[in-house]
């Protein structure tokens, strides 16, 4: 928790204001979790501040709200492209993504705990999007993109979370989902620029080679890259409790004798 109201402090997150006369700030709440390696073991304990966007009000609290997201096949397609090219493949995550986005609407929030006030009927002014907001994945996009323009990336108009850079003697492209990024390039040098970029702006955590992107395990070898799921796989198996099952060759006894008299039919025929 200390960490992440540092976090809150340094990007100026909010000010603590008197409450206006007929304002209903929204609440929040701490969310803990548990962060894993791709090979499942804890990598760290994170704590979350949200805010209950559910009771903000479109049109006064919030505007647009859709922000792309990175397309799966676009993933795939940059990742084999990459391993035939030999590119350079590394992967970041932006710390706090989404307090970095510059929020136009006056949104009052309900003094946190571990938070403390001067006055009572004190509330946060939000100065920059909070996670929970409706508006928070938009903004922090739109700070992102504004600055990879700039740095002289342009957006792919097939997929709007891909930016790429063409120089005359390299290539670098830069996939985003939400706060994780894959770099992908013939040059290292920009690579390392354009992480020192990001991090002097926004701060991030250089994880080095991609080796874990949207639930896909990323294997390097001489002979190029594979990728496969069986994290997610084990996941989903733990999330159901059928972690400890046997394995069976096929999901029905082969035994059993099916025949078109066998049985009532349904009523409703979309339930075949």
């Amino acid at each position: 928790m200390n960490s992440e109201l540092e976090a809150l402090a340094r990007t100026g997150t909010w000010k603590i204001v008197d409450l206006p006369p007929n304002v209903k700030p929204i609440g929040n709440k701490w969310v803990y979790k548990i962060k894993h390696k791709s090979d499942g073991t804890i990598e760290r304990y994170k704590a979350r501040l949200v805010a209950k966007g559910y009771n903000q009000v479109e049109g006064l609290d919030f505007f647009d709200t859709f922000s792309p997201v990175a397309k799966l096949t676009t993933v795939r397609m940059l990742l084999a492209i990459a391993s035939i090219k030999g590119w350079f493949l590394h992967q970041l995550d932006v710390n706090n993504a989404f307090l970095h986005g510059d929020l136009q609407e006056n949104v009052y929030m309900k003094i946190p705990d571990g938070v403390q006030c001067t006055k009572p009927n004190q509330v946060c002014k939000l100065l920059k999007s909070l996670y929970g907001l409706k508006q928070a994945s938009r903004k922090w996009y739109e700070k992102l993109t504004s600055l990879l323009v700039r740095e002289g990336y342009k957006q792919s108009t097939s997929d709007y979370s891909l930016f790429t850079l063409n120089q005359q003697t390299n290539f670098t492209a830069l996939l985003i989902y939400v706060d994780d990024v894959i770099l992908a390039g013939t040059d290292m040098q920009e690579i390392n620029r354009i992480k020192t970029i990001l991090d002097h702006n926004f701060k991030i955590k250089d994880l080095g080679v991609v080796k874990y992107f949207l639930g896909l395990e990323v294997a390097h070898s001489k002979e190029g890259i594979s990728i496969s799921q069986r994290k997610y796989c084990l996941d989903l198996l733990n999330d159901s409790g059928l972690l400890g099952s046997k394995p069976a060759s096929t999901p029905l006894d082969p035994s059993i004798k099916l025949h078109q008299d066998n049985g009532k039919p349904f009523e409703d025929i979309s339930l075949y």
